[in-house]
């Protein structure tokens, strides 16, 4: 790390790779990144497990079921800040949007919708609740 970015937060992903990471401050963009940052097409490897939730429908216990009405909560909330926000085109566009239940709610508040997955299930779910508007992090490229 430079001085210019110090590490504001050393951690391990205990749940995939077991890899060690930091959270570096960046001051010129004011924001934490990742250090080192996986490459994109190993991306969704860091996502491969069965707790990740977000990259699931299931509701197979009460923390699941926990989760998806906090979701909805959560989902509700940020449909109101972007409206706040609102252009006319609206206009969304959600990198690693998961399974796309942000996409498919803005969908339903008439916003033109685009989302980027890396993880392959979570993009197929997506896909079918948003009119296979979602892509691979490929299209990021072009």
């Amino acid at each position: 790390m430079s001085k210019n970015n110090p590490t504001y937060l050393s951690l391990k992903d205990h749940s995939v790779s077991k890899e060690e990471f930091q959270l570096v401050h960046n001051k010129e963009l004011d924001m934490l990144e990742t250090y080192p940052q996986p490459e994109g097409e190993k991306l969704s490897e860091y996502y491969q497990s069965e707790d990740y939730i977000s990259h699931t429908d299931t509701k197979r216990n009460l923390l699941e079921l926990a989760y998806h009405k906090v979701r909805e909560i959560s989902l509700k909330r940020k449909l109101k800040l972007i409206n706040s926000f609102q252009s006319e085109s609206k206009t969304l566009l959600d990198i690693g949007c998961g399974t796309g239940d942000f996409l498919e709610t803005a969908l339903k508040a008439n916003w033109k919708i685009t989302g980027i997955e890396p993880n392959d299930s979570a993009r197929q779910i997506a896909n079918s609740k948003t009119n296979n508007s979602i892509f691979e992090s490929s299209a990021l490229k072009n």
